[in-house]
């Protein structure tokens, strides 16, 4: 977990992705956005709202503060 803190945001939610091993299209249709959104989310291209960082944190089962916590 100590790589986890180290990474930004856009890194951690693909950290978990693959941790839970869910392709890019999986995560996307639960967001109910498109794969190529969601591909641009993951690379820091497009900014998240919050209600997808709640419901990013809801699936991956952190809270959204986990997901933010810089150290």
């Amino acid at each position: 977990m100590a790589i986890y803190r180290q990474l930004a945001l856009c890194e951690r939610i693909r950290y978990l992705r693959i941790k839970e091993k869910y392709t890019q299209a999986q995560v996307a249709k639960k967001l109910s956005v498109s794969q190529a959104a969601y591909c641009r989310l993951e690379k820091g291209e497009i900014e998240f709202t919050i209600n997808k960082l709640f419901e990013l944190a809801d699936m991956y089962g952190v809270t959204a503060s986990e997901l933010l916590a810089k150290l």
